[in-house]
């Protein structure tokens, strides 16, 4: 029994991954969350597919490891944060879960801030709220269904359903419960005013846990659904971002991860409580005892190169291929892209300005530029958005009178293709150490598991054992230089349209 088993639940679908000691990834398994059909722009999913693609992935995890039952020491979930789950007496779902980029939320949320509960919210909190976030969302059921709200017994957190499933134990923990302010932070507990704020049912809330602690045991049920043994210890756990941060050894002050997946999320830890200045950021606690988290986020990501590879190339061509051939692309255009432009903002923006209507644009296009300018623009384009997030985080390092000394990311999504990386590293000035981790979600959760039986003395301990650092891309400061004045266009010309047309 020296495995250790990480799941980490995304909208897209949950991930499954067996790890030994040394934080080495033994198997592997995926799966697909449906989403229930709905309008255009509604986007629902049924808890209960969640567990069910849950077990497919720990099955396939277990099977692609070559492990039994009783060769998992003990296990740790992570999940995306903000979406309620609301469970009746029984524990059934009443409703399917409304997640973040469901498009009614923006409407939520304004009617949040035009009834001036919003600002007192950001305000006892301590952190901003944003369209996908908690608040908004459980305002929208509220309000949309009273009833939901009235025969709910249990509101949790999505990757607190999947841990109800595989231990029957009702129960969250502070990162993810800092995620939905209701908590005044630097307070543990639910906040009544909060609460009272939002119409949120004090009662119907679980109790909050540390990451590490054991929330219970795999049930005979649960080892039945999985291949898990029954008996087996789960923690806690935390927000899938945080996990990751831990995975790719981010606990320390003034130490950041970048996550290139659909969107782009910088999140930076520091120690102590964080004051978010007027920047457009949200707080929480880590998953580390005695830190917090400022995230900045683009909704512009890998998302927006899938989206191009797609009208080009149609979704039959998919995989590693396809991206190298475009990463081949971008490296035959110039930095700069030969004047060409592109605002990634297909799916709207969060940082640095918050607008759900922005769109994507391309700016300054001629006859003369190819293919390979497109996805070279597209690259840039992302990165001046996380260039954005870095300032707002650079801002609030400085004045606490630090500064982001560590910047890393692992080798899934965006960061796994060195020619993107180069251009972030070089768009944000700043360089970026790859940590040698595939999945960083479900290493972060699989060793919240190991320190919670006691593998490890502490997350300290943990990381210094699995995570190393692989790679250092360092910034070109010609590249540099050059990306500071883009960034500048690139800003300038996004008010410019802003003002006219994404409002």
């Amino acid at each position: 029994m020296r495995h250790l088993l990480g799941i980490d639940l995304g909208t897209s679908g949950p991930k499954a991954a067996v790890f030994d000691l040394d934080g080495r990834l033994c198997g592997l398994g995926r799966a697909k969350n449906q989403y229930v059909p709905g309008p255009a722009g509604w986007a629902e999913q049924d808890p209960r597919t969640w567990w069910a693609a849950c077990c497919d992935a720990v099955q396939g995890a277990l099977h692609r490891a070559g492990l039994g039952a009783g060769d998992i020491a003990a296990a740790g979930v992570c999940g995306f944060h903000h979406c309620p789950v609301f469970l009746d007496d029984q524990g059934e779902p009443v409703r399917p879960s409304i997640v973040t980029h469901d498009s009614r939320l923006g409407t939520s949320l304004a009617q949040l801030e035009q009834g001036g509960v919003l600002e007192k919210v950001v305000s006892i909190s301590g952190s901003k709220v944003m369209t996908g976030h908690f608040p908004p969302i459980f305002h929208l059921v509220r309000t949309q269904d009273p009833s939901v709200v009235e025969r709910t017994r249990w509101i949790l957190l999505a990757k607190d359903y999947l841990r109800f499933r595989l231990t029957g134990k009702i129960g969250t923990e502070l990162c993810d419960a800092t995620g939905t302010n209701l908590i005044a932070m630097p307070d543990r507990e639910w906040s009544a005013e909060l609460c009272s704020l939002l119409q949120v049912p004090r009662h119907k809330l679980p109790e909050i846990h540390r990451s590490t602690q054991v929330a219970g045991h795999i049930t005979p049920e649960a080892a039945r659904a999985t291949g898990l043994g029954a008996g087996t210890p789960v923690v806690y756990g935390g927000g899938d971002s945080h996990c990751a941060l831990v995975g790719l050894g981010v606990i320390g002050s003034g130490e950041a991860g970048l996550l290139l997946g659909s969107n782009s999320t910088l999140r930076a830890s520091f120690d102590g409580l964080i004051k978010p200045l007027a920047q457009m950021v949200w707080i929480q606690q880590h998953v580390a005892p005695g830190r917090f988290t400022v995230s900045a986020s683009s909704m512009a990501g890998s998302s927006v190169l899938s989206w191009f590879r797609r009208i080009c190339f149609g979704d039959e061509q998919q995989g590693s291929a396809i991206y190298d051939h475009l990463e081949t692309l971008a490296a035959s255009a110039p930095p700069g892209s030969d004047g060409l432009i592109f605002h990634p903002y297909l799916f709207g923006e969060r940082s640095p300005f918050y607008n759900p209507e922005a769109r994507g644009a391309f700016l300054g296009i001629r006859h003369w530029h190819d293919r390979g300018h497109l996805v070279r623009s597209i690259m840039e384009g992302v990165a001046f958005s996380i260039a954005n997030c870095m300032d707002a985080i650079r801002a609030i390092a400085d004045k606490r009178g630090e500064q982001v000394a560590v910047l890393r990311t692992g080798r899934s999504g965006g960061s796994q293709l060195p020619v993107w990386r180069q251009i972030i590293t070089d768009a944000l000035d700043h360089a970026i150490e790859v940590a040698d981790v595939d999945e960083p979600g479900c290493l972060g959760a699989a060793l919240l598991a190991g320190v919670g039986i006691g593998c490890y003395a502490d997350l300290e301990s943990a990381i210094h054992k699995t995570v190393k650092a692989t790679t250092l891309s360092r910034p070109d400061p010609t590249n540099a230089a050059l990306y500071r004045d883009l960034r500048s266009t690139f800003n300038e010309t996004y008010h410019a349209l802003e003002s006219h047309l994404y409002h």
